[in-house]
């Protein structure tokens, strides 16, 4: 039986988990950084609003402060991104991409290795007859629909194009992008504040991507987000079954959820 890596040793290897401290780490540190951008007087995000719940009652700060720290929220991933030179974000884009690439790929060949024994648990002795192993059966339904997941996700990476030193913000502004949308931001103010956002934090980019921010940030970003949605929809029906109750149906799903959220952050 060849050697496969335990998903905690791949993390090990590639350091995964310094990754994503380090986003928190930066985060935190240009928070206000990133506030003080997002509500700059010239900012187009405080000619908008949406429905926040807040009485008529509340100032027009509140309000701003309140759509300003929601957006905000949505450039975790991306602050961290923006204070990278480009070839940083090129070879973290990289790394956490072929650490993900490993992780499924070695999930599937462990789960492939146990459902290739279908008398795990319950072997066969002679011509004794063998009473079904409920519980087994189940463990391997469960494998089987977990199998498909990672099939799924397997193929997902396996068509991902090159990375480079913009891919990090396109996969990481999706969020950005369509709250920005829900507020009915016009493309130009959308363009304008990602513009100073990224003049604020002095991004290194090429001028030929700073002049077309649609095509090189808002188009791709969008497309991954709908691609991941896609995919979110898809699990109701990769998990469907009719031998297992209600309620592990529903956290089969909603592990699958969250691990292909995290799986696509990068």
């Amino acid at each position: 039986m060849r050697n496969i890596p335990t998903t905690k040793q791949l993390r090990n290897k590639y350091d995964s988990d310094g990754v994503l401290e380090s986003i928190e780490i930066s985060f935190k540190q240009n928070l206000e950084k990133l506030r003080s951008s997002l509500n700059h007087k010239d900012s187009p995000l405080l000619k908008y609003n949406r429905d926040l719940q807040i009485s008529l009652l509340d100032s027009n700060e509140k309000k701003n402060k309140q759509i300003i720290d929601d957006v905000a929220a949505t450039l975790k991933d991306t602050v961290y991104f923006m204070t990278l030179s480009k070839k940083d974000r090129t070879a973290v884009t990289q790394n956490m991409r072929f650490y993900h690439t490993d992780l499924v790929k070695n999930q599937l060949a462990r789960i492939k290795l146990l459902l290739d024994d279908s008398e795990i648990g319950s072997p066969k002795h002679g011509h004794d007859p063998t009473p079904k192993h409920k519980g087994m059966t189940q463990v391997f339904h469960i494998l089987g629909m977990v199998k498909r997941d990672l099939e799924l996700e397997n193929d997902h990476w396996g068509h991902l194009s090159r990375s480079g030193y913009l891919t990090g913000f396109q996969i990481s502004m999706g969020d950005f992008f369509i709250m920005l949308k829900g507020i009915g931001m016009t493309q130009k103010d959308q363009i304008t504040l990602v513009q100073r956002l990224f003049d604020d934090f002095e991004v290194d980019w090429d001028e030929g991507d700073r002049e077309n921010i649609k095509v090189s940030l808002q188009q791709p970003a969008l497309e991954n987000y709908e691609t991941t949605q896609r995919d979110m929809r898809q699990l109701s029906s990769t998990f469907f079954s009719k031998s297992l109750s209600e309620d592990l149906i529903d956290d089969l799903v909603e592990h699958a959820r969250i691990m292909k959220k995290r799986l696509r952050r990068f």
